[in-house]
């Protein structure tokens, strides 16, 4: 049985890049309204947030009850699928060799022979 891996979430990284984005495109926004509406006496700082997109609130719930991720065993089955394909491939040697001496011997026993 596989010993239990700790792996982090792969998307997690995405989620966090996103996010920044996210962060990042919502100041752009507040600077380039002020700059278009000069009476607003708002800093970017007093602006309040925009809401987060649908995909983010209909993950947050989930997220407590989200099982692990699924265990990557790539490199385990790589490895078995190699030693199969050697071990099928000695055994195919083995098999021309075979079926070689004993057309060899059937050969040598018909010239020698009456």
């Amino acid at each position: 049985m596989p010993w239990p891996r700790n792996d982090p979430d792969p998307f997690e990284e995405r989620r966090r890049k996103l996010a920044e984005q996210e962060r990042q495109l919502a100041e752009q926004m507040a600077r380039i309204k002020a700059q278009l509406d000069p009476s607003a006496e708002t800093s970017p700082a007093e602006v309040k947030p925009t809401e987060p997109p649908v995909w983010r609130l209909e993950e947050e719930p989930r997220a407590t009850e989200m099982a692990p991720a699924r265990k990557r065993h790539l490199a385990r089955q790589r490895r078995r699928d190699m030693l199969l394909f050697f071990i099928a491939f000695g055994v195919l040697i083995v098999v021309i060799g075979i079926v070689l001496w004993v057309a060899y011997a059937h050969n040598a026993t018909a010239n020698n022979g009456p």
